[in-house]
């Protein structure tokens, strides 16, 4: 008797303590048991409930439900209701489809939201229960998976509720519907893909009044789950002047659990941002499976780069200043002197008074230029790039021979795609690896075996219909922070019929390296470098790759096979930016203007010292 009193007190306790949100007027946060508070008797007492994942005759311990199941299945369960208060209860029980929070937390649909997920699969054997005090209902329900269902997590929760009125300070009647949930997790067996894409990067910079200071930024951006599993990531959000330097980045936090199709926008704050007209932020997102989760194999590394404007409008404002305080102090001056001082002087004077114009003007000249010259102003030289094999298709590993070696400065390489399906700026295939990654071919140029296929690369952009002409890029960069392309390297290839395509290029051939017997070709598992991916999109996971029938990156290309072409003629043409056109042309042309305003001045200042001497 005592055992069993005592195993009583202990399973309310535990409820209790497991009840870690408190029920409101909100949608359903979905904790096992929850216990639910309700003001009654204007405010005299409080009333509590909760829900428990159940047996047939009893509660157990499950934190929540969690099934594994395939198309067409049905699942049977029970779910414990409980009334922790003394006097009896009418709760209304129903399922409901669960959804990520703004600040990425998990919660549940209120009733007048439709279901069109798990919460639509789910039959309750009650919907309305009388429960009495100090006691609880076990509830039995069937989950019913569609044959259509398709594979991946689905995601509810089964909820009870109570409506109640109450009154506010003013006195008025305020409806309060309090609702707690217990989580159902389902994932449907099927081709699983973890993916997430970072979208809507931005940056805004705040000036300082200090001159010579720093100053602040705020970054936004959104972190899609644009798979079919739950996942949680580790976030890392970098900000960089021109010079290297870095910033302090304040507001980023890992995310726990982002369900499929969700997203959060994710808001931090840089200090100490140096103005050096044209910074950089960086946002790297590494995504793992959710605590409790089966261990998933190495995800891909999602990166989005995006520089911004921090202009030094102070500083610039102080060096116009002095300019100009400098001119005006030499022309007084000269205005001074008495207009019959000897020829010497005269000639002395307006000599001083020639530098110092000419003097303002090139100031004038330079600070628009710093201001209108863009960040990058080297022009990348082209070069040859040969894809391997010249003939395949779109699930076959294909290989890049640059025409020739990186320029001396070179560090690090950058190898992009562009064509019908992906993004207007290119999906990056290799991302941000130093030079020394990837062995040379015989005639210098780089060898860099491609992680994934074309058809990988198209599942990730969002398309599955490879069609037309795709170029390939392989820059050299100066740095892993400086995205100034020394060299770029092009080639291309061209899908005719049937996922198959051809060298799209027409230049002579170089034969690239064969690979030794039994030897790993460059870029294999000794190297798990995953893709970069930018502007949005996600390097496609390993899952997908062995689904698609992509080969792994330790298949080298097939010994003979040939397609790398020399340099071409021209060079490759670089994205325009029109804005920094246009600072250019405007710094350019305020320098001009300050120049023959300056020569006018002088001339005019001569003309009234000759008509002053004469009369």
């Amino acid at each position: 008797m005592i055992t069993t009193s005592a195993r009583r007190i202990a399973a309310v306790l535990a409820a209790c303590l497991l009840a870690v949100l408190p029920a409101t007027a909100g949608a359903a946060s979905a904790a096992t048991p929850a216990p639910a508070g309700r003001p009654a008797d204007g405010g005299q007492g409080r009333t509590t409930f909760g829900v428990q994942p159940s047996s047939a005759k009893k509660a157990d311990a499950r934190p929540h439900f969690s099934y594994g199941a395939t198309p067409g299945a049905v699942v049977k369960d029970h779910i414990a209701v409980f009334n922790y208060a003394k006097e009896p209860l009418t709760l209304r029980v129903y399922a409901g489809d669960a959804f990520t929070t703004a600040d990425g937390g998990f919660d549940l649909f209120a009733a007048k939201h439709k279901s069109t997920d798990v919460g639509s699969w789910v039959k309750l054997g009650k919907n309305v229960l009388s429960v009495p005090g100090r006691s609880h209902v076990i509830v039995p329900f069937t989950l019913s998976v569609p044959a259509g269902a398709t594979p991946g997590d689905h995601t509810g929760g089964i909820v009870a509720s109570l409506s109640a009125v109450r009154t506010d300070k003013k006195g008025s009647k305020v409806a309060v519907d309090q609702r707690v949930g217990a989580r159902i997790y389902l994932r449907v067996a099927g081709d699983l893909k973890a993916r997430l894409a970072v979208e809507d990067l931005n940056t805004s910079y705040h000036g300082t009044a200090n001159p010579f200071g720093t100053g602040s930024a705020t970054i936004t951006y959104t972190v899609r789950n644009t798979g079919n599993v739950r996942l949680a990531a580790h976030q890392v959000v970098r900000v960089r002047d021109l010079f290297g330097g870095g910033a302090k980045v304040s507001g980023v936090r890992d995310l726990t659990e982002l369900l499929p199709g969700d997203a959060v926008k994710v808001t931090a704050t840089a200090t100490g941002v140096l103005p050096a007209m044209r910074d950089t932020t960086t946002v790297l997102v590494d995504p793992k499976p959710v605590r409790g989760d089966i261990k998933h194999r190495v995800l891909p590394r999602v990166t989005l780069v995006q520089d911004f404007w921090a202009v030094p409008w102070v500083l610039l404002a102080v060096v116009l200043l002095a300019c100009a305080a400098l001119t005006w102090r030499i022309v007084r001056r000269r205005r001074r002197r008495a207009p019959r001082a000897d020829a010497q002087m005269r000639v002395g004077a307006a000599a001083v008074s020639k530098q110092a114009v000419g003097l303002a003007a090139m100031l004038l000249a330079a600070g628009a230029a710093v201001v209108g010259t863009p960040g990058e102003a080297e022009a990348a030289e082209a070069g040859g790039l040969g894809v391997l094999p010249g003939k395949g298709s779109a699930t076959q590993p294909i290989t890049l021979t640059a025409s020739a070696a990186c320029p001396a400065k070179t560090t690090n390489v950058i190898a992009r795609v562009k064509g019908a399906g992906f993004p207007r700026d290119g999906q990056i295939v290799v991302g941000n690896a130093p030079l020394t990654t990837y062995p040379k071919a015989p005639g210098g140029g780089l060898t860099i075996p491609l992680t994934y296929t074309m058809r990988d690369y198209a599942s990730t952009a969002g398309f599955t219909t490879l069609r037309g002409t795709y170029t390939f890029t392989v820059s050299c960069l100066k740095g892993a922070f400086d995205l100034t392309s020394l060299r770029d390297f092009t080639g291309s290839l061209r899908f005719t019929a049937n996922d198959a395509y051809r060298d799209g290029t027409q230049v002579a051939t170089v034969k690239a390296p064969a690979p030794a017997p039994g030897a790993q070709a460059p870029g294999s598992a000794e190297q798990p470098v995953p893709p970069t991916v930018s502007g949005g999109g996600t390097g496609a996971g390993p899952d997908e790759a062995a689904a698609s029938g992509g080969g792994a990156a330790s298949n080298a290309p097939t010994q003979g096979a040939a397609a790398a072409q020399p340099p071409a003629p021209a060079a490759a043409a670089q994205d325009s930016n029109t804005s920094l056109v246009a600072w250019s042309v405007a710094g350019f042309a305020v320098g001009l203007l300050a120049l023959l305003a300056g020569i006018a001045h002088w001339v005019r200042g001569r003309r009234a010292r000759a008509a002053a001497q004469s009369s």
